[in-house]
């Protein structure tokens, strides 16, 4: 079985599966504005995805 330990924040209140909960989110958002071809949400939604996954520490996607 697997553990996970967060690493302690300035902000106690913090947890690591809001941000995950959002970058979910913010893909399916991106997907979505893809698909209506409205580049202004897609460029508003690749940036959240982006500083989502700085913050979580994962390798950023790179959009066109």
């Amino acid at each position: 079985m697997f553990k996970f330990i967060q690493n302690d924040t300035e902000k106690p209140d913090y947890l690591v599966g809001r941000d995950w909960g959002a970058l979910n989110k913010a893909w399916k958002e991106y997907r979505q504005a893809k698909d209506d071809v409205n580049e202004q949400k897609m460029a508003q939604y690749a940036t959240k995805i982006r500083n989502l996954q700085k913050k979580l520490g994962l390798k950023q996607s790179q959009f066109s």
